[in-house]
């Protein structure tokens, strides 16, 4: 996992009231920061959609049915092994058009992906093959989507790399003032987005790196050093 982080040079100085009139004011300093990390996906994930008309929407139920049993096999079949496999329930859209559809959902592991030389040509092989099943069912495929199962852990490593990189600057104001910063009275994320990193020009995703950037605003009291 790897992290990038740039600081806005944003900052603002106040002196808040805190409490009644008496008390001291509270001194602050507002800065922004922002950093992006890099992971590899762990999955990449597959939808299958197949329609079905009839002349009753009962017969457009009943064939749609049989996709199940029929994806099963054809799965087996081509050698294809999703780490998990869901199917929606079948839905009817419009009682006028006597349509159904049903969709199912194939999750598979990249794990071991992000280190092979050819990782590039291995996605693309699994989606030649989803192509190809997916014409075979005469249905539509949608992805892939990339992800990872640790997408927690790495949106929290984002924003603390973002609040790291809005201290600079606050510690560079509170001394321009013969201060120093005493805690951070404030945190707000402003954004957290995955695969759009500012600093990357390159198509986002790849199947060997996500991105994960976070913009953070903090605000520090401060007081007499």
């Amino acid at each position: 996992m790897m992290a990038r982080g740039v600081s806005s040079w944003l900052i603002l100085v106040s002196l808040v009231t805190v409490g009644f009139a008496q008390e001291a004011p509270v001194s602050t300093i507002e800065t922004e920061g922002a950093a992006t990390l890099h992971t590899p996906p762990t999955y990449a994930e597959f939808w299958l959609h197949a329609e079905a008309k009839g002349a009753t929407a009962l017969e457009a139920v009943e064939r749609l049915l049989k996709f199940e049993p029929r994806l099963r096999a054809d799965l087996e079949t081509r050698e294809l092994a999703p780490a998990s496999l869901s199917f929606t329930g079948v839905a009817i859209p419009n009682i006028q058009e006597k349509k159904a559809g049903i969709s199912a959902q194939l999750v598979f592991n990249l794990a071991n992906f992000a280190n092979a030389e050819d990782a590039p040509q291995q996605l693309a092989v699994l989606c030649d093959k989803l192509t190809a099943l997916a014409g075979a069912l005469q249905c539509r495929v949608q992805g892939p989507e990339l992800g990872t199962h640790d997408r927690e852990s790495i949106e929290a490593g984002a924003i603390s790399q973002a609040v790291e990189t809005a201290y600079p600057a606050a510690q560079a104001a509170a001394q321009l003032m013969n201060a120093s910063l005493s805690a951070v009275g404030k945190l707000t994320i402003e954004s957290l987005i995955w695969n759009s990193a500012p600093d990357i020009k390159a198509t986002q995703p790849d199947v060997r790196c996500l991105t994960c950037t976070a913009k953070v605003k903090v605000t520090y009291t401060f007081g007499a050093p």
